[in-house]
């Protein structure tokens, strides 16, 4: 309770688990979300990307090219009485944070990023550690 909690997740991770935002409200619970949004279920995609010649299966979240991110993670947060921000600017990123560090409440920083970005180490299904692509 001391120490300032920070979940970095991504959008579809989060959208998992959001119900989680009903508990920072009642129970004051000042946590920190760094939310990577690039619209898609991005570890799955990876894995489309990989190993199935980015042949997506139902995984963009978003609303279509130009338009309004979706969901409206802002509009969520405010919803569970926290505050939130969007942003889309790499130049933005130092001042978000810092606003969100000082915030007193639960909150939630909406990072807006590209889709093709890889997460890596990753394992294969059915590899091992000695099987880890690394690039």
């Amino acid at each position: 309770p001391l120490k300032t909690c920070i979940n970095i997740d991504g959008d579809g991770s989060f959208l998992m688990n959001i119900q989680e935002l009903a508990a920072c409200h009642t129970e004051k619970l000042p946590v920190k979300i760094l939310l990577l949004n690039n619209q898609h279920l991005g570890m799955v995609v990876q894995w489309e990307d990989r190993f199935f010649e980015s042949n997506r299966g139902h995984t963009y979240l978003g609303a279509g090219l130009n338009e309004e991110p979706f969901p409206d993670f802002v509009t969520v947060a405010k919803g569970f009485k926290c505050q939130a921000r969007r942003i889309s600017a790499k130049g933005d990123l130092d001042s978000a944070i810092h606003e969100m560090l000082d915030s007193k409440t639960a909150y939630i920083l909406d990072v807006m990023v590209p889709h093709a970005e890889h997460v890596l180490p990753m394992i294969p299904s059915g590899m091992t550690v000695r099987d880890m692509i690394k690039a």
